[in-house]
Protein backbone atom coordinates (compact mmCIF):
# COMPACT_ATOMS: atom_id res chain seq x y z
CA UNK A 1 0.00 0.00 0.00
CA UNK A 2 3.11 2.32 0.77
CA UNK A 3 4.02 1.96 -2.94
CA UNK A 4 0.89 3.30 -4.12
CA UNK A 5 1.15 6.35 -1.95
CA UNK A 6 4.55 7.14 -3.48
CA UNK A 7 3.28 6.74 -6.95
CA UNK A 8 0.27 9.29 -6.26
CA UNK A 9 2.61 11.68 -4.09
CA UNK A 10 4.96 12.00 -6.79
CA UNK A 11 1.96 12.03 -9.74
CA UNK A 12 0.90 15.12 -7.88
CA UNK A 13 4.19 17.01 -7.87
CA UNK A 14 4.77 16.00 -11.26
CA UNK A 15 1.14 17.78 -11.84
CA UNK A 16 2.43 20.88 -10.18
CA UNK A 17 5.39 21.12 -11.70
CA UNK A 18 4.14 20.75 -15.38
CA UNK A 19 1.65 22.98 -14.44
CA UNK A 20 3.95 25.53 -12.98
CA UNK A 21 6.58 25.13 -16.32
CA UNK A 22 3.30 25.65 -18.65
CA UNK A 23 2.34 28.61 -16.76
CA UNK A 24 6.08 30.08 -17.02
CA UNK A 25 6.51 28.93 -20.68
CA UNK A 26 3.07 30.85 -21.70
CA UNK A 27 4.00 33.90 -19.84
CA UNK A 28 7.54 34.07 -21.51
CA UNK A 29 6.68 32.64 -25.02
CA UNK A 30 6.69 36.18 -26.96
CA UNK A 31 10.41 36.12 -26.41
CA UNK A 32 11.31 32.91 -28.15
CA UNK A 33 15.56 33.07 -28.03
CA UNK A 34 17.61 31.16 -25.66
CA UNK A 35 18.67 34.52 -23.86
CA UNK A 36 15.21 34.07 -22.19
CA UNK A 37 15.32 33.30 -18.77
CA UNK A 38 11.42 32.77 -17.47
CA UNK A 39 10.99 30.55 -20.86
CA UNK A 40 14.50 28.47 -20.24
CA UNK A 41 12.87 28.06 -16.52
CA UNK A 42 9.77 27.25 -17.81
CA UNK A 43 11.07 24.25 -20.06
CA UNK A 44 13.11 23.33 -17.31
CA UNK A 45 9.51 22.80 -15.37
CA UNK A 46 8.51 20.36 -18.02
CA UNK A 47 11.41 18.74 -18.51
CA UNK A 48 12.17 18.18 -15.12
CA UNK A 49 8.33 17.14 -14.37
CA UNK A 50 8.20 14.70 -16.81
CA UNK A 51 10.80 13.31 -15.10
CA UNK A 52 9.39 13.41 -12.31
CA UNK A 53 6.43 11.69 -13.31
CA UNK A 54 8.43 9.06 -15.16
CA UNK A 55 11.00 7.70 -11.60
CA UNK A 56 7.54 8.17 -9.66
CA UNK A 57 6.01 5.76 -11.61
CA UNK A 58 9.26 3.27 -12.21
CA UNK A 59 10.31 3.35 -8.38
CA UNK A 60 7.41 1.30 -7.28
CA UNK A 61 7.60 -1.28 -9.87
CA UNK A 62 11.18 -1.81 -9.03
CA UNK A 63 10.62 -1.92 -5.25
CA UNK A 64 7.75 -4.34 -5.75
CA UNK A 65 9.96 -6.62 -8.60
CA UNK A 66 12.80 -6.71 -5.68
CA UNK A 67 10.36 -7.52 -2.73
CA UNK A 68 8.88 -10.33 -4.96
CA UNK A 69 12.02 -12.09 -5.96
CA UNK A 70 13.12 -15.14 -4.74
CA UNK A 71 15.93 -14.94 -1.92
CA UNK A 72 19.97 -15.34 -3.29
CA UNK A 73 21.66 -18.19 -1.93
CA UNK A 74 24.65 -17.20 -1.04
CA UNK A 75 28.02 -18.82 -2.36
CA UNK A 76 30.40 -20.92 -1.15
CA UNK A 77 33.28 -19.59 -0.15
CA UNK A 78 36.01 -19.81 -2.63
CA UNK A 79 38.75 -22.56 -2.75
CA UNK A 80 42.34 -22.02 -3.52
CA UNK A 81 42.69 -22.73 -7.18
CA UNK A 82 46.84 -24.55 -5.74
Amino acid sequence: MRTFDMFRATKWIAAIVIAIGIILSCWHIRDFSDENLGLMIGIGFLVGGIQVLIIGAFAPLMQRMSEEAPPVPESAPDKPLA
